[in-house]
């Protein structure tokens, strides 16, 4: 495996020899000898800016995070904004620039007291501000392209799924430096995977798929393979339920394999101790971190 240093050494050398930045492409980001990938979650801690904020994502560029995970959520009038919930109240202030809710219906208390994505138009939205931060900063809630044309290719890019069709995220992401691009979503036992696998061919797009809530990993891992075929490119999981195994399946597939520190001891221990211990081993076997503390798992790889 390359050391991180040398290797962003030599891509410093290549850099200042051309007159733009390189372009990032998965499948030679994810091969092997590489350094190991520390992908910002969408709720990491990145200097105080909101969660899929333009701020949150130029901050992850600059800290030289190796990829983000953002969330593309579809508008009333289907265009797509960064948003993780499927609504917005917690995020942004929605209730008090439209106090009984979306301006065409339905009311807020219809539904529930809660302000879904899918009722406002991008226009509407574009009216908010998020409020989840703590940089003191004004952050629009961004639309994907905004997003896109921000990362250009610097930074391996998860789109973690929410609200979307098919035929609209092949056209949202077609034209754009995509090749940093991977589709990622959750996956629950049993689930059928042909809307997923049908998005991956339509946007020629590879899968990164978190085993949210899989016990057997193995079971899981043969029926993404099944159902997603060569379109499967990274597998995330906790380190709680792996075995040699499910490794050494991960190993055989060429799958690269990502440990989950969200709520997880990786994380847990570098925050309540300061200790690094079991990110480092994971890292140190070449596996990639999701973490909620990329500024801190960076450090312990400088």
């Amino acid at each position: 495996m390359l050391n991180r240093k040398v290797f962003f050494f030599l891509a410093s050398i290549v850099l200042s020899l051309s007159s733009v930045h390189a372009q990032l492409v998965v499948d030679e980001r994810l091969a092997e000898g590489q350094p190991p990938i520390v992908m910002a979650h969408r709720s990491a801690v990145m200097g105080g800016h909101p969660e899929n904020s333009l701020a949150w994502i130029k901050f992850a560029i600059d800290r030289g995070v190796d990829m983000v995970h953002i969330n593309p959520q579809l508008t009333r009038d289907d265009q797509y904004i960064l948003m993780h919930d499927q609504t917005l109240n917690r995020t942004t202030n929605v209730e008090s620039v439209f106090p009984e809710g979306p301006p065409n219906g339905p009311t807020r208390a219809q539904r529930g007291g809660k302000d879904y994505v899918r009722d406002y138009t991008l226009d509407e939205i574009k009216r908010l501000m998020l409020v989840n931060g703590q940089d003191g900063g004004t952050h629009a809630v961004p639309t994907l392209l905004e997003a896109l044309e921000l990362l250009d290719g610097r930074l391996l890019v998860a789109l973690g799924l929410k609200s979307y069709e098919v035929e609209s995220l092949a056209e949202a992401v077609e034209g754009h430096n995509n090749q940093n691009l991977l589709l990622w979503e959750l996956y629950f036992p049993g689930t059928d995977q042909t809307k997923l696998r049908n998005a991956s061919m339509a946007t020629d797009l590879g899968v990164a798929v978190a085993l949210f809530r899989a016990r057997d990993y193995m079971a899981a891992l043969e029926d993404l393979a099944d159902q997603l075929g060569p379109a499967l490119k990274m597998v995330s999981a906790s380190s709680k339920h792996l075995t040699p195994e499910f490794i050494a399946a991960i190993e055989q597939q060429g799958l690269q394999l990502m440990i989950s520190g969200w709520n997880a001891a990786e994380d847990q221990e570098l925050v309540n101790t300061v200790d690094g211990a079991a990110w480092t081993t994971m890292l140190d076997r070449g596996f990639a971190a999701s973490t909620d503390q990329p500024d801190r798992v960076l450090k312990l790889l400088d």
